[in-house]
């Protein structure tokens, strides 16, 4: 794969325009053609590409992305939009077959451990509604979104909540498409909506997602680079039929500023707020959850997380994590 991974960089490096750039990458190197159920295939061989979060290639890419599509359509600009689109789950899969060779309990575990040894700081604050899908109305989040690199002041190849991780808050089990999807005997995705349960459709729903554009989150976004993330990202073209499916039956809870029973657990206090919460018998769960959702409705207050309103409320200061 280094040989492979040194002809990918060598193309992003080239003096082509971004958009030839991006052709030869998705063309040329990982033959990618969009199937007749609107799922991108390419070369079952990169299937098991290792790449590291921080690999040049991926802010590299990005950037040549913000570069070829600036205008407010974004990628629903052209064909080569709508591959590059559907290419993210690929660049997801890249990083999650990494961070898996880690040492650790767990997913979540080996996530921490490549961003100490890295010596990079996660950003646990941008909301996860969009990843906490469900069939029905009556829950509180299972799921915690962490990204990286948490913040970045370059004005190119700014990495800046670029990778993100969805991460179950109880089990740290990654939850992405890439459980659920099934092979055919050429080595291909099995893209075909009606071979799968809709059990399994639930990770396809609430999967991660690469951002070509820079979320805004809790950070410093430059003035140029504002609009990205929802053109790039928010402003999507269509998905591939089997990701369609598995959105409509798995729909996203509206958040409690804008009169739902949503808001995320994990904030600002990070592990912290992951383990404050696995502390919580189950029995308990939805009574501490609709008091949380009480209290930030009626304080206005911003969420700092499920920690820090544990260790302010008297009746639940035992689950706090110090």
């Amino acid at each position: 794969m280094t040989e492979k991974l040194n002809q990918l960089m060598r193309i992003l490096d080239s003096d082509f325009s971004p958009k030839h750039r991006l052709r030869m990458v998705l063309d040329d190197e990982f033959a990618a053609t969009i199937d007749q159920n609107d799922f991108l295939q390419i070369d079952p061989t990169y299937l098991e590409l290792e790449l590291s979060p921080l690999s040049p290639f991926f802010v590299k890419f990005r950037q040549l992305v913000i570069d070829a599509y600036q205008t407010s359509r974004g990628l629903k600009e052209d064909e080569l939009g709508r591959k590059i689109h559907l290419f993210r789950s690929y660049l997801d899969l890249f990083y999650l077959n990494y961070i898996h060779q880690y040492s650790g309990q767990n997913d979540f575990q080996r996530l921490l451990n490549f961003a100490h040894k890295q010596k990079i700081r996660l950003d646990y604050e941008t909301a996860s509604n969009y990843h906490n899908r469900t069939r029905n109305d009556v829950f509180y989040p299972r799921n915690m979104k962490v990204q990286l690199t948490r913040n970045s002041w370059r004005l190119r190849n700014n990495p800046a909540r670029m990778v993100e991780f969805i991460i179950n808050i109880d089990r740290g089990k990654f939850i992405s498409e890439w459980n659920s999807y099934k092979l055919t005997a050429d080595g291909k995705v099995d893209s075909d909506p009606a071979h799968y349960s809709i059990a399994k459709l639930e990770s396809i729903a609430n999967t991660e997602s690469f951002n070509y554009g820079i979320p805004h989150g809790n950070y410093f976004v430059y003035p140029h680079l504002r609009k990205t993330h929802y053109y790039l990202d928010v402003q999507q073209p269509k998905d591939s039929l089997l990701r369609q499916r598995a959105k409509k039956i798995y729909r996203s809870p509206r958040e409690y500023q804008h009169g739902g029973r949503f808001a995320d657990l994990i904030m600002a206090g990070g592990v912290k707020d992951a383990k404050a919460w696995q502390r919580i018998p189950f029995s308990r769960r939805a009574e501490v959850y609709s008091s949380f959702i009480e209290h930030l409705a009626q304080s206005k207050m911003p969420n700092w997380g499920i920690n820090y309103y544990l260790g302010s409320t008297i009746q639940y200061q035992q689950y706090a994590v110090v």
